[in-house]
């Protein structure tokens, strides 16, 4: 033995890796499955929470939910109008502000799709149906518990992301990174499933928006006469004794939306009472009206859909001046011949129209 070999100590045997107790393969796996049915539960509240902004979003893109604000509802007066029928016209009064409240419906829904915009599309639906429960409680609309679950289940999908969130807005430092929803948690299956379902995302998205565009008649424009707000000039029927009692004429309001072959319509007497409903252009200068009575507080709206229309025929003939001639059938059974003139009072809401710049009567606000 050399004095090297001496100095040598002597090799220490490596140990070979414990093999992973049972205990701890079936901690791991349980914990796996459990992540993978919470990020499952999270798919289906965010799935469906897609489907309803996808499906309210394409009704405001086509100006369907609202409509468009139109001079067949020109007569109706503030006092009139029931808290939601306020909110309705106000809405429908702006096209802008439709599509942009859709725009945000729709890009919240698309961003739920996708798992890598998750939070971007639970803030967004947040903001948004938070915005939809105050409009709801506001102007007291009946589906005030829907939107609260919605602004609930926007939140619940945006759980996983509160602390990144918290940290951003009220911690100095690195933000953490942000989970990922898993819902296959093997990757040679994840792989297909991450190719399928993009697909499948944007196949849902068209499928739901279309369907919720179909909702609704085809929608068009037609301001040929007699659209436009009238008051009665001329007419050759007699007053009664009291105003209360007086059903002649005093103005009307045609449409100039047409959806599927209907515009509105409103009719106001000179004892007060407001007629509404629709009218459908005929051959020949002929128009048919279908008009109800305003919904009373309170009636069911099955009692008020039974009621049948009063059905009128009128003749409108175009006259020099800008006026009109009109015969046909009355709200009481009695003839009317009667002649209309431009209303521009009735008609400022609708043709006032936008402009950057201030106006001579700026700030008109009456």
């Amino acid at each position: 033995m050399t004095s090297s070999d001496a100095d040598t100590p002597p090799a220490t045997p490596v140990p070979s890796p414990a093999p992973e107790d049972g205990y701890a393969v079936e901690k791991r796996v349980a914990r796996t499955v459990a992540v993978t049915l919470g990020w499952w539960a999270h798919g289906g509240v965010r799935l469906l929470l897609a489907l309803v902004l996808l499906y309210y979003g394409g009704t405001k893109l086509v100006l369907g939910q609202f409509g468009l604000s139109d001079p067949g509802d020109a007569l109706i007066s503030q006092g009139e109008m029931s808290p939601m029928g306020l909110l309705w016209r106000m809405v429908a009064f702006s096209p802008l502000f439709q599509l942009l409240a859709g725009v945000a419906e729709c890009g919240a829904g698309l961003a739920l799709l996708w798992r890598r915009s998750v939070p971007f599309g639970a803030v967004v639906g947040a903001g948004s149906m938070a915005l939809v429960l105050v409009l709801n409680l506001g102007y007291d609309v009946m589906v005030k518990t829907p939107s609260l679950i919605y602004l609930v289940m926007s939140l619940v999908v945006l759980i996983p992301w509160m602390p990144r969130l918290f940290s951003a807005f009220f911690r100095r430092g690195e933000i953490p990174r942000g989970p990922l929803p898993t819902l296959i948690p093997w990757r040679p299956v994840a792989r297909v499933t991450d190719v399928l379902g993009p697909i499948a995302a944007v196949a849902i998205a068209a499928l739901v928006i279309w369907g919720s565009t179909q909702l609704y008649p085809p929608r068009s424009s037609d301001d040929s006469v007699p659209a436009g707000v009238w008051a009665v000039q001329e007419d050759t029927a007699q007053p009664a004794a009291q105003l209360g009692e007086d059903r002649r004429w005093a103005r009307i309001a045609f449409g100039d939306t047409v959806y599927g072959e209907d515009s509105p319509v409103q009719l106001r007497l000179a004892d007060g009472t407001l007629l509404t409903g629709t009218y459908r252009r005929g051959g020949e200068g002929t128009v048919e009206l279908a008009l109800q009575d305003l919904r009373e507080e309170g009636q069911p709206v099955r009692e008020y859909l039974d009621v049948l229309p009063q059905e009128l025929t009128l003749t409108i003939e175009e006259q020099s001046g800008g006026t009109l001639h009109v015969t046909g059938d009355g709200v009481d059974g009695e003839d009317v011949d009667l002649v209309l003139a431009p209303d521009p009072s009735g008609s400022t809401l609708y043709e006032r129209g936008f402009s950057w710049s201030i106006r001579p009567d700026d700030p008109f606000n009456r």
